[in-house]
């Protein structure tokens, strides 16, 4: 007796959905079964020239080199060779070294800060400190450009030269 009435139950509530979609008001779309005719794309013939007539040619290789005699040089031919005129060349100067060792950088009260140690000590310096003048961390003409905080490093300007010198934070 239970079985039957779990059959019945199931069956109304699997016929419940049908029966409902049955009463109301026929669908706005119809479905037509009628089909276009299919499009025939004329496709070109094997062995029957195309006509080109509309495109414009590629140029040939010679009218490119005629077109670009003034170039850059070859990028991957060998440097040239510097004629020896007796005088020795000089090498490039390379930028002094940060006379200070950079600790840490900081912001304290939206001023940014950088945290210094060197032969004369240890302590802090910001933007605009001379030595000398303002601070005993720095030597004599060296003032503070920059402080960094986001690129962790403390940028110092030569006075008279305005050599700019650059110390890095490292772990």
């Amino acid at each position: 007796m239970a079985a039957q009435t779990r059959v019945r139950r199931l069956l109304l509530f699997a016929l419940l959905p049908m029966l409902a979609a049955c009463q109301g008001e026929p669908p706005a779309v119809g479905i037509t079964t009628q089909q276009e005719a299919p499009v025939a794309w004329s496709l070109p013939e094997p062995n029957r020239p195309v006509d080109l007539s509309g495109l414009t040619r590629l140029p040939t290789p010679d009218a490119l080199r005629q077109r670009h005699t003034t170039s850059r040089p070859d990028p991957f031919a060998p440097l040239p060779v510097a004629v020896a005129t007796g005088e020795t060349a000089t090498p490039p100067a390379e930028p002094p070294s940060c006379p200070l060792r950079l600790t840490g950088v900081a912001v304290l009260n939206d001023q940014p800060q950088a945290f210094v140690e060197g032969e004369a000590g240890a302590g802090s310096l910001q933007p605009g400190d001379v030595g000398g003048a303002s601070t005993d961390l720095l030597a004599d003409g060296l003032q503070v450009a920059a402080v960094e905080v986001s690129e962790q490093r403390l940028v110092l300007r030569h006075g008279p030269s305005g050599m700019m010198v650059t110390c890095r934070l490292f772990p």
